[in-house]
């Protein structure tokens, strides 16, 4: 392309010019010369070697980078201590925490690890409701990550996977994680490694979870929804604790005057709601059941049934309520700190009071104030 410009000075040269060009370069080559410094044109030096000598470094070579190799798994198999889920482990990683229905494990170098658990939805979670269940449990475990994005997501009826990368301390990870629905139980296997390893490792994680085996038999009630994690409430007022797997809907403004967090099962056949309360100024105690009892309401049934009421010792009211129409019970605490008044209710189903009962009662009985153990 470069033959489309313009080319003015390619005419022949005069033969007067070319003889003058001629006897200057002669002249030139036999006249006097710039002097260098003693010795210059001995040197020894060769020509390709020069640039060294002026500073300019050799080109050095970089060595490969070795290739990871692929993770090899043990033979010999890991039972967890509740013995509903039994596995192979990748050689040479070591048992670094373990429950009755969870281990974790951890490369030599601490460059990846390997978490698996089993609890219990009480009983099959149809699929939507099984694919709540996984979303929530994802963005649990990487809740405190300080950024994730979603790479890929894989669901079936009864099983979905997910690939997530993370970082955390400027530290980039990729992370591998299977949800396995059987009757009433969930399989989990949660898998994290440095991204330069993710492709060397990842061929062993599915090894991992391939080598399973599940027995729904040694799921317990106690697993029902027993992965939980810590809740403050607005004002960090209190703590619970809560299953990991709900749906935290948090900082809602349906209320005059107030601030609503809710936390929904997967299945919405139980819940939590913890409403903050600006009353203005600090009521009498009488007047702070006059105030909490029609937000109850509000927010579930105005046919709502008071069944019983009780004062605690830390200074809350309990009570105790059904909904008959709707065949729904609960119970509800309210107390005020100053100008607001706040409101912790716990409900579910009576169709899955079976399911839910227990595990209300646990979220109830994590309740702390700041400073309480």
């Amino acid at each position: 392309m470069f033959n489309k410009f313009p080319r003015p000075f390619q005419k022949t040269l005069l033969p007067g010019v070319a003889l003058l060009l001629w006897m200057g370069l002669a002249a030139c080559e036999g006249g006097p010369r710039v002097k260098m410094a003693p010795g210059y044109e001995a040197t020894s030096t060769p020509v390709s070697a020069q640039a060294d000598v002026m500073g300019t470094p050799k080109p050095t070579k970089v060595p490969p980078t070795p290739t990871p190799e692929p993770l090899t798994l043990d033979n010999n198999r890991y039972s967890l201590p509740s013995r509903a889920l039994v596995f192979q482990i990748p050689l040479g990683w070591t048992l670094t925490s373990e429950s009755g229905n969870y281990a974790r494990f951890e490369a030599p170098d601490k460059t990846a690890w390997m978490e698996a658990a089993v609890e219990s939805s009480g009983y099959a979670l149809p699929a939507e409701n099984f694919q709540i269940y996984t979303e929530n449990m994802r963005q649990a475990l990487y809740a405190n990550a300080d950024s994730q994005n979603l790479l890929e997501r894989q669901s079936e009826e009864s099983r979905a996977v997910y690939v997530t990368s993370f970082s955390k301390e400027g530290v980039f990870w990729y992370a591998y994680d299977v949800f396995i629905q059987k009757e009433k139980a969930i399989y989990s296997f949660s898998f994290q490694t440095v991204q330069r390893l993710w492709d060397a490792y990842l061929p062993g994680f599915g090894s991992v979870v391939a080598s399973a085996e599940t027995n729904t038999g040694y799921v317990s009630a106690d697993m029902i929804y027993s992965f939980m994690r810590s809740y403050a409430s607005p004002n960090s007022q209190f703590t619970l604790t809560i299953p990991m797997s709900w749906t935290f809907t948090l900082g809602q403004d349906k209320l005059k005057n107030a601030l609503l967090d809710m936390v929904v099962s997967p299945d919405g056949n139980a819940g939590v709601t913890i409403v903050a309360y600006n009353a203005g100024e600090e009521l009498k105690n009488k007047d702070v059941g006059q105030v909490s009892i029609p937000i109850i309401k509000e927010l579930e049934d105005q046919e709502l049934h008071i069944r019983s009421t009780d004062l605690l010792n830390d200074g809350r009211i309990r009570v105790n309520w059904q909904i008959d129409g709707k065949g729904i019970q609960g119970y509800s605490f309210f107390w005020q700190d100053q100008s607001i008044v706040y409101i912790f209710t716990l409900k579910y189903a009576d169709k899955y009071a079976g399911t839910y009962k227990e595990v209300m009662d646990n979220i109830g009985d994590s309740f702390r104030f700041p400073g309480e153990s």
